[in-house]
């Protein structure tokens, strides 16, 4: 099962502009330019509530096998066909902000000097790093903790943004670390060097579209139990749902009910009907879920959307916490047999309601 958490709070700061807040712009930016001889560096800072996800974990109800920072690509400016983009845990609280880049010029909130710029909160506790933090630029930029982070490494493909932050993220829930987010940037040779980098933009907390910057949350919930139902062996098949609605309510969990069926199924004289659930599909059989308008993937085929069985057939459970209302989904099937991949995508379509 996926569970989502969507951004508290989000901005980025620059070198070149160290006392502008930038805490409601749409876009957030990690970059390195030259402009002339003048460079210029931005670092963007994100942060979720993960005070209920602790709660969740220590009930039983959510476990993190694997946990991704998701943001979309807006635009990029001349990046290289190779980077890295790192994400370290800030080690200081910060406040978002009002301020947008060219529009609302602000100081309050946090910027490249200060972490609260109109109260003058710097970085830095008395001038210096905390044990097992680091920063830069003398604590200017951020601080972070030095001893874990998460990378994405990128090579002649888009620039959304989907890293694996579950060291991160454990971090918080124990309580090892205090939660005060992520800052992404790049590596301190780039930021260092003498190159250009370009500009990467993401669409953040504040944008108008459907890619609010997410943390994805997945784990194996499927458990199978076939009881005297007969697995599906016949070459060719169709799947569908028995229990399939048009409208379902966010904050839900859903259950779907899977059905597969023999494509051409043999005439008898029994006076059964041949399209009945009796039959089960394989434990390799896997769910999908796409925004039907973008053709995003929310949910991806992977060990953390399998379809489970029970002694009514297959099923999945949809957990519809922070989704997007008023969009449609569809939903797709991947069954795995004899190393042969099947894709099943029907016209089943869903909307997510209020």
């Amino acid at each position: 099962m996926y569970h989502f958490i969507t951004a508290s709070k989000d901005a980025t700061v620059y070198l070149q502009q160290p006392n502008q807040n930038t805490g409601l712009d749409e876009i957030l930016e990690i970059s390195k330019v030259y402009y002339g001889n003048i460079k210029d560096i931005a670092r963007t800072l994100i942060q979720f509530n993960t005070t209920p996800l602790s709660q969740s974990i220590s009930d039983g109800e959510i476990q993190l096998d694997n946990v991704t920072l998701v943001l979309r690509e807006a635009d990029t400016e001349e990046v290289p066909l190779d980077y890295t983009i790192y994400a370290y845990p800030v080690s200081q609280s910060w406040e978002m902000g009002k301020g947008t880049r060219f529009d609302n010029i602000e100081t309050a909130g946090v910027t490249w000097n200060y972490r609260e710029g109109d109260s003058s909160l710097e970085w830095l506790v008395e001038n210096q790093f905390a044990t097992d933090t680091t920063g830069s630029y003398e604590g200017l930029g951020g601080v972070w903790w030095n001893n874990v982070s998460a990378s994405q490494d990128f090579e002649y493909e888009t620039t959304d943004i989907a890293m694996d932050v579950k060291s991160i993220v454990q971090r918080w829930v124990s309580g090892s670390i205090q939660n005060n987010g992520f800052i992404l940037k790049h590596s301190f040779g780039v930021e260092e060097d003498t190159n250009d980098y370009g500009i990467i933009k993401l669409f953040g907390k504040e944008t108008n579209t459907i890619h609010q910057p997410k943390l994805r949350i997945g784990w194996d919930d499927s458990s199978f139990s076939t009881g005297s139902l007969i697995q599906l062996t016949a070459e060719d098949i169709k799947v569908g749902f028995s229990n399939f609605k048009k409208y379902l309510k966010v904050n839900t969990k859903p259950k779907l009910r899977v059905v597969g069926r023999e494509l051409y199924p043999q005439k008898t004289f029994s006076s059964t009907f041949e399209y009945n659930s009796s039959n089960y599909l394989p434990e390799t059989t896997y769910y999908q879920i796409r925004d039907y308008h973008s053709d995003d993937i929310i949910i991806p085929f992977s060990d953390y959307s399998k379809v489970s069985c029970d002694s009514n057939g297959n099923y999945f459970q949809l957990d519809l916490h922070n989704w997007e209302v008023e969009r449609v989904y569809k939903i797709e099937i991947k069954v795995d047999r004899d190393g042969i991949s099947e894709y099943f995508d029907g016209d089943y379509t869903f909307r997510v309601v209020e």
